[in-house]
């Protein structure tokens, strides 16, 4: 008599890692339209734009000039030195380009930083509401993460305040600039204030810019100009529509390295080697990321009044990304059933509070705008529609 399929244990750390709603709710949006229904998507933040021309042609090139082999492992001497370039033209410091690691998406930056950094020592700490991944890196490591309250007191940001009532020491502190899920960017200064205060604790600041190139109002000045000792993430996914080149880069200090390199060379060998020849293309699209921008800039500027008029509790503009973060206290129902009915009744996905952390989750919701205006359109109306029903 043949066996049943064996019960296969999982390592108890991963049992910790919190579902990715949106994620879920994404691929039960794609299941209804396999179905023939049609779905607005407001939920996943991936830019709706086609890569631009002059950098599908660098990869197409890429690969005509057989680069198709492992490069170092901490990327191409060239594309280094085009990130260096790039902090010196727009910030008007000078990198190292040695201190430069490209890495397979911002993802594989975040796993790198996990792996040397982290440890029973040392602590993740992160906002609260924020990028649910950042968690989740110190859970596959076995460090303690710590989660710190932000809310409209104090604009959705870290500050020094915060991290003192914490009392955490030794620790790693990840932020979002510009902010997933809010959308705001932070100050210079208030950023300052942040690295002055964890100097002396033996923390740790680590910037992920992700979003730099999508800021709106005011200009963005990145946390590499405060000093060699801040860790920069960033990458090319979402300000250059390259999200499935899967390609990043981090400016971490030297001593960083070499320890860096040596889990690289395991766990990645090294970085996607087309991706880096067609990403040095990228820093020449300027029309096409200036049309980008433009584009985002005007979905958000109907889409933020639009919501407030359906009754959304809208606690922040946002002043770069591609995100809203709105309040369905109105509606009196939790943010998961609320997301989950919005995409069963209404056909429009949302992303429920919940991926963003604990700290009010259940009655805020996370609108994307990264889809065309005339599904923005399509989808409040449907909202409209909707929500006048559960009134």
């Amino acid at each position: 008599m043949s066996e049943g399929p064996r019960t296969i244990r999982c390592a108890a750390r991963t049992a910790r890692i919190a579902p990715f709603y949106v994620m879920e709710l994404l691929e039960r949006a794609r299941a209804m339209e396999a179905r023939g229904e049609d779905i607005v998507h407001m939920e996943i933040g991936e830019p709706d734009f086609a890569t631009p021309e002059c950098i599908k042609d660098a990869a197409i090139q890429a690969i005509r000039e057989n680069h198709t082999f492992y490069t170092q492992s901490l990327g191409i001497p060239e594309l280094k030195l085009r990130i260096a370039a790039h902090y010196l033209e727009t910030d008007g410091v000078r990198v190292d380009p040695e201190r430069i690691v490209i890495t397979d998406g911002t993802s594989g930056a975040f796993f790198l930083l996990a792996a040397v950094l982290l440890d029973r020592e040392r602590c993740l700490v992160v906002s609260d509401p924020g990028y649910p991944c950042y968690r989740n890196f110190a859970t596959l490591v076995g460090a303690r993460v710590v989660p710190v309250e932000i809310g409209e007191e104090t604009a959705f940001q870290l500050t020094p305040e915060l991290l003192e009532k914490k009392g955490v020491a030794s620790c790693l502190v990840m932020i979002a600039n510009p902010s997933n899920p809010t959308g705001i960017v932070y100050e210079p200064g208030l950023l300052e204030e942040i690295r002055g205060f964890l100097a002396p604790r033996d923390g740790i600041l680590l910037a992920d810019e992700i979003y730099s190139g999508l800021t709106y109002e005011k200009g963005f000045k990145s946390a590499i100009s405060l000093a060699d000792d801040v860790i920069v993430v960033n990458g090319f996914s979402k300000t250059y529509a390259m999200t499935g080149f899967r390609l990043g880069w981090m400016v971490v200090p030297p001593s960083l390295v070499r320890p860096i390199q040596k889990v690289a060379q395991n766990v990645f060998i090294s970085p996607p080697t087309i991706s880096q020849y067609a990403a040095l293309a990228a820093f020449d699209a300027v029309g096409a990321l200036e049309s980008m921008r433009d584009t985002y800039r005007k979905r958000r500027d109907f889409l933020f009044p639009r919501l407030e008029g359906l009754g959304f509790r809208l606690p922040a503009r946002p002043e770069g990304a591609f995100y809203i973060y709105a309040g369905i206290e109105s509606w009196g129902i939790d943010s998961m059933r609320f997301a989950e009915r919005a995409l069963e009744e209404a056909h429009v996905a949302l992303t429920p509070g919940y991926d963003f952390g604990g700290f009010r989750a259940g009655t805020h919701v996370r609108f994307s705008y990264a889809t065309s205006l005339e599904r923005i359109e399509e989808g409040c109306r449907r909202l409209e529609s909707w929500l006048n029903r559960l009134s």
